[in-house]
């Protein structure tokens, strides 16, 4: 149990590393370079949030005390980004392909996409680290 325990946290700080670090270097560039970046990003996304629930139930399980309250902020604001991220991402690519949307229009969008999640994983983050003082 504790070898499994240990993969999975391992995957989750890799995963959630690029993640976060794709997604706060795609906000300063103004979301240059997002279309590179769109599927190992999303792969990276969705191991952090499998493997973070797989950690949620291992080691919390039925607590919900201080520690288990400042998670769950982190939590959704991670969920949040994800949402904000393959939704305005998908909607954008989209409206390119009609061509109803002006090719800079879509690099704004995608700029402020990044910037909204960038500040979301932030708090993540924080609350990652803060959780278990907390």
């Amino acid at each position: 149990m504790q070898t499994i325990l240990i993969i999975a946290l391992s995957l989750h700080v890799l995963a959630a590393v690029f993640w976060a670090g794709g997604t706060f270097v795609l906000a300063r560039l103004g979301g240059i370079g997002g279309p590179r970046l769109r599927a190992p990003m999303l792969g990276a996304a969705i191991v952090t949030i499998l493997t973070g629930g797989y950690l949620w139930r291992a080691v919390h399980g039925e607590a919900f005390g201080r520690p288990e309250k400042v998670l769950a902020i982190g939590i959704a604001c991670a969920l949040l980004a994800f949402i904000v991220q393959v939704g305005a991402g998908a909607g954008t690519r989209w409206q390119l392909a009609r061509g109803t949307l002006p090719e800079a229009a879509a690099q704004t969008r995608m700029a402020l996409v990044a910037r909204l999640a960038a500040g979301l994983l932030a708090i993540t983050v924080i609350c990652m680290a803060a959780a278990r003082y907390a």
